[in-house]
């Protein structure tokens, strides 16, 4: 039977309980010091959340066969190891809001001030606190896939999943640092595949690795020995792109108050965004120059901003990087034949559908 949207947010909302119990276990909260910066790792793991990523890890385990609560370890290490990319992005975009609330580094800049700090030291102070942080999630997210030997997943499976978490990262920052490459480039010195492979270095590579370690934990073999793990994984990955253009496409069109973050700052920083290159390639001299001009200049205004953002909506960016995330989409539903028929595998077409229509 298949499942609807309510059905599936329940179903993440009921994991994500099991998911937050781990994670604040004394065991884990009594090992982090100081006292600041265990506060600082906690920042985001215990804000409201989708909880996507390690919700697709279980269900990934289920569409297998396999036992969920073996592999919640590992869906708390995936959901660690989100939150570090999230933590270090945010510094490097500069941004003020994650999840409605401030970033850690605006954090901690603030309680830096509340206690006498001058502006520059609380700077400081914040930005050094969330990078520490950031760099022991990642550390932590290795400690719990290695725990996942507690739950009678075979030491070959752990650590063939911890080699993969190593070469995840490697894409993952090669991914950030091309989008950081990026924003330097002239908007048609860049190429539609180049932005593509970018998306799928930041967000597509990590969905895949939620997919194969849920699948490989369900069948307890690794992906070099069963093809519904290679399966769950690209499908995981497709849709990680698609979500990643939906998430672009909120960038201009979503409600801030739903998103938890500033609409219109990836204007600010001039992320190169399929957004941006198709209303360029689209657009007239006129308004080719405006957005060279003002596409990631500092001193861009609020009614600038607002400008751009009817031009890419005008030129068909929005609706150009819509029907590339619904085509992907159907792309990585192909991906799931193999697996069989199952409220699990339901769940992850729900996932899909989500993805290609997605407000927040």
């Amino acid at each position: 039977m298949a499942v609807n949207r309510g059905e599936f947010i329940q179903a993440l909302r009921e994991r994500e309980a099991k998911l937050v119990e781990l994670i604040n276990r004394d065991q884990y909260r009594r090992s982090f010091n100081p006292e600041e910066l265990r506060e600082a790792v906690y920042s985001y793991l215990n804000r409201p959340a989708k909880r996507l990523r390690p919700g697709i890890l279980l269900f990934s385990c289920g569409a297998v066969g396999g036992d969920e609560q073996r592999a919640l370890s590992a869906a708390a290490a995936v959901e660690v190891y989100h939150t570090w990319t999230l933590v270090h992005d945010d510094i490097i975009d500069n941004d003020s809001k994650r999840r409605g609330f401030p970033t850690l580094h605006e954090q901690f800049r603030g309680n830096a001030l509340n206690e006498g700090y001058s502006e520059g030291e609380a700077a400081d102070y914040g930005r050094n606190m969330a990078i520490l942080a950031g760099d022991l999630q990642h550390a932590w997210s290795m400690q719990l896939i290695w725990e996942s030997i507690n739950s009678g997943v075979s030491s070959a499976v752990v650590l063939d999943l911890l080699a993969r978490l190593t070469n995840l990262t490697k894409g993952l920052l090669e991914g950030e640092a091309l989008d950081v490459l990026f924003s330097k480039r002239k908007i048609d010195d860049l190429k539609e595949m180049e932005i593509l492979k970018m998306l799928e270095l930041k967000t597509g590579i990590l969905y895949e690795f939620a997919g194969i370690v849920g699948a490989s934990i369900g069948l307890d073999r690794t992906i070099d020995e069963n093809n519904l793990i290679q399966a769950i994984g690209s499908f995981a990955r497709k849709c990680g792109v698609a979500f990643q253009l939906q998430d672009d496409i909120l960038g201009i069109t979503g409600d801030e108050k739903r998103l938890g973050k500033p609409i219109g700052s990836d204007i600010r920083e001039g992320k190169r965004t399929v957004i941006v290159l198709h209303a360029f390639q689209q657009a007239d001299d006129k308004d080719r120059d405006y957005l060279l001009k003002w596409l990631g200049n500092p001193a861009v205004s609020g009614e600038k901003i607002e400008k751009i953002k009817q031009m890419l909506i005008e030129y068909n960016g929005v609706e150009y990087a819509k029907k590339m995330a619904d085509q992907i989409v159907n792309e990585a539903i192909e991906e799931l034949a193999p697996i069989p028929e199952s409220q699990y595998k339901n769940l992850l077409l729900a996932w899909a559908d989500y993805v290609a229509d997605r407000q927040v």
